[in-house]
């Protein structure tokens, strides 16, 4: 089996892309699965929207490797899935072996993705109690090492896969993320902190968000780029650009991973573009109250 390993910033649509790598023909084709919010804007109508998406075969939980001491160790997770017999300290092999998944038998590659920290960030010792840490942290330009190495040592990828956003004027993304950043905030009012978030947007903080954000991941990106945190065996995705449709883009994807374009790319594509729209105009009704 070849492995492939994508690495994301939270918000740049990571799951997706993973998602996406994984429904060509020689991979597991894993389930897309959808993560819903009660959007309240209107006369206090509820009205249930996909704000997040899964690709749960494609997860590979890595507390093997991310000490009880660290802000990403989750004891209450931990248990949780305990609970379910889920194991979330699997070797890779391990994790792979129990993986019941795949609908595809043929498969020879597969690509996962690694929680709780998904782009193998710096761990700052932020409070277990937060659920989400801050822009600065997310974005300061730092890489945990050890915890990369232990993981691709274990996992040993052909291709490491990163999106990055380049910004070509969309804010799509970008509201998107504002919008799923306010949900968890407001994570202890959640009935189904997995699948099922409450939320009233008028109070999601417009001044300045997206301009902050457009900053943070161009910065970011051109980090990736330039210094090549994850090594040199990496394949970046401009991630606007593939969710805008550009087919050049997603070629270069498909020659990264060594796989025939999907016949029908540009409707997966569209059917995820329009996830994101629905939400962004929750984010758009809020803006011009």
């Amino acid at each position: 089996m070849s492995n492939y390993l994508c690495l994301y910033a939270p918000g740049m649509c990571g799951t997706w892309l993973t998602w996406l790598i994984n429904q060509h023909s020689n991979f597991p084709q894993y389930d897309l699965a959808l993560k819903s919010y009660n959007s309240s804007l209107e006369d206090g109508k509820i009205v249930r929207k996909t704000l997040d998406v899964g690709c749960f075969g494609a997860d590979w939980f890595t507390y093997k490797y991310i000490p009880k001491e660290s802000s990403y160790y989750d004891e209450n997770t931990v248990a949780e899935f305990k609970r379910m017999d889920h194991i979330l300290d699997y070797t890779f092999k391990e994790n792979r072996e129990n993986n019941q998944r795949s609908n595809n038998s043929s498969a020879t590659k597969d690509c996962v993705k690694i929680l709780p920290n998904h782009n193998s960030a710096k761990d700052y010792g932020i409070s277990k109690e937060k659920w989400h840490i801050s822009p600065t942290e997310v974005f300061s330009h730092s890489v945990n090492k050890e915890l990369l190495k232990n993981i691709t040592d274990d996992m040993q990828p052909e291709k490491i896969i990163v999106p990055v956003f380049n910004y070509q004027g969309d804010d799509t993304i970008i509201k998107r993320w504002l919008i799923y950043r306010k949900t968890h905030n407001l994570s202890e009012h959640a009935i189904d902190k997995w699948c099922h978030f409450n939320i009233t947007v008028q109070d999601v903080h417009l001044n300045g968000a997206i301009e902050f954000w457009k900053d943070s991941w161009a910065e970011y990106s051109k980090w990736v780029q330039q210094d090549n945190p994850y090594g040199n065996n990496v394949h970046c995705v401009d991630i606007e650009k593939l969710i805008s449709g550009d087919n050049d883009e997603y070629l270069k994807l498909c020659e990264a991973i060594n796989e025939t374009p999907i016949d029908n790319i540009q409707e997966e594509i569209t059917s995820y573009k329009n996830i994101l729209l629905d939400v962004v105009a929750d984010f758009d009704i809020v803006g011009n109250k």
